[in-house]
């Protein structure tokens, strides 16, 4: 009876060990290309010491400043200062933490609200698209000028 006792305990060992490690491993790979892929970009930066420290940023813009994103855009570039300081080790440790305890409530909601305001500007292009081009079309009909007549394919 022990040596069924002991297989049933290593099975079951197993049942739960390799669930855990794919898990595991999955994640810790998943932190590495991130931590890679971070490092690749920092040291891209180092060796363009000049390009790495404009005196104005590229994608600087007024305009975007006054939206909502404002401060997740702060809190980024923040972060961002922040992490130049860390080695691989810790930025390994600090991409495994994020990939294990995933989204959190309040940024899956902050991404759903900038999908929805990305989809309802876009939509507010095109109706202002639409009416600019009736008013042209009004215009040209006003103005007695008559487009070419539609061409009809047989």
């Amino acid at each position: 009876m022990d040596e069924d006792l002991i297989a049933m305990i290593v099975v079951m060992g197993l049942f739960v060990t390799f669930p855990l490690g794919v898990v595991l491993f999955t994640t810790g790979c998943v932190a590495y290309s991130r931590t890679k892929k971070w490092d690749k970009e920092r040291n891209l930066k180092s060796v363009n010491a000049e390009a790495s420290d404009p005196l104005i940023d590229e994608d600087y813009d007024d305009d975007f400043l006054d939206t909502d994103d404002e401060a997740e855009y702060t809190a980024k570039k923040v972060e961002e200062e922040n992490d130049k300081t860390l080695t691989f080790k810790q930025k390994f440790r600090k991409e495994f933490r994020a990939v294990w305890s995933g989204k959190g409530r309040e940024q899956i909601v902050k991404e759903r609200e900038r999908e929805e305001r990305r989809k309802l500007a876009k939509a507010v292009a095109k109706e202002l698209e639409r009416r600019e081009r009736r008013r042209a079309r009004k215009a040209e009909r006003q103005a007695g000028f008559e487009a070419a007549p539609p061409s009809y394919k047989n």
